[in-house]
């Protein structure tokens, strides 16, 4: 709470590997984990925080050498899932992580602003395969061809590829990752 002057609500939360993100639709629509470990609050409940409201994501991933990282992007929402839980960024993004979501600079298909939230079980995103069921990543999240952010991958594992390019190339490099929003 004391993180740029407090009053941040955590929808996502990783320390360890207990809790997998391996998920299906209903699962990630509905949050799954523990609050003191690992977890995701839920779709449904994001999008009713940022709803009508102009909000702000922080994203931080924290090292195994102990150095936290993070990004802030100054817009966020998420739509409902009649609109299968669209992302919506807007910037600047700023901070010491560099900016791999909305990622103006780049080709199109890294920019995730606008992209629909994939599962293994639904495919919503530009692949001509299913992101989020590949080998590498096996977890739900707004993939355009696939990612180069991708916060839900296998804990602690060589497959786990590309969490946050180029910063952070490999699952096995990190201790805790943390997503909040806020109103601002």
């Amino acid at each position: 709470m004391e993180t740029e002057s407090g009053g941040w609500t955590a929808i996502q939360k990783r320390t360890s590997g207990s809790v997998s993100f391996d998920r299906t639709w209903t699962e990630y629509r509905d949050g799954f984990g523990y609050p003191n470990d690992s977890y995701w609050i839920g779709n449904d409940v994001i999008h009713q925080l940022t709803k009508g409201s102009n909000s702000s994501l922080y994203v931080s991933i924290t090292l195994q050498n102990g150095t936290t990282l993070y990004e802030r992007y100054h817009q966020f929402s998420v739509s409902g899932e009649d609109d299968i839980y669209k992302l919506f960024l807007g910037g600047p993004a700023s901070g010491t992580l560099g900016d791999r979501m909305l990622d103006t600079g780049s080709p199109d298909y890294l920019d995730l602003s606008g992209m629909s939230f994939s599962t293994p079980d639904r495919d919503n995103d530009r692949y001509i395969g299913n992101c989020a069921a590949l080998s590498s990543r096996r977890g739900g999240w707004w993939f355009n061809w696939c990612n180069s952010a991708f916060l839900n991958g296998p804990w602690s594992s060589a497959l786990w590829s590309t969490p946050w390019h180029p910063t952070v190339t490999d699952g096995r490099l990190i201790q805790e990752t943390l997503m909040m929003i806020k109103s601002s």
